[in-house]
């Protein structure tokens, strides 16, 4: 498989962006992994990156967007942060990957079992952890069809 070039994202819209996805994801789910030549496409992208989407996604072990939406070198920005939640820079990452990148895409990516959404949920109180779940905790707030136990449990 081949990574993006100028061309091809130039000519990929948001439909198409969120297909490539969906047809990644497919062959995840199904364990049909595309076959890729690793060191080719780092060869590939040597004089550029041509991304097709940024994927807002936890740092849990087990959300990586490029194995998840069978992406490689090159495809997708993978932007990382417990939650997810957004700041400034996280944002100013996505204005990057956009504007100046050209990417098409933005998808914010959730999982279950959230430790991060947990956290907020217990109002865990642990150091600069408890920063980023005092953001997370508005949304638990105002969740209402969870009336009972609302908590990580």
């Amino acid at each position: 498989m081949r990574t993006h070039t100028k061309d091809t994202q130039a000519t990929t819209t948001p439909q198409s962006a969120l297909g490539f996805l969906r047809e990644g994801n497919y062959r995840f789910v199904n364990n049909l992994k595309s076959n890729r030549n690793l060191l080719q496409q780092v060869n590939e992208t040597l004089d550029g990156q041509f991304p097709f989407a940024a994927i807002l996604s936890c740092i849990d072990s087990r959300t990586s967007a490029e194995l998840i939406f069978d992406q490689g070198l090159g495809e997708i920005f993978s932007i990382r942060i417990a939650g997810p939640v957004i700041n400034e820079d996280i944002l100013g990452s996505m204005e990057f990957a956009c504007k100046i990148a050209g990417s098409k895409l933005v998808v914010v990516l959730g999982h279950t079992k959230c430790g991060a959404i947990g956290g907020a949920c217990d109002d865990v109180q642990m150091g600069n952890l408890s920063t980023l779940l005092n953001k997370i905790q508005p949304s638990v707030y105002y969740e209402r069809t969870t009336t009972k136990n609302r908590n990580s449990e």
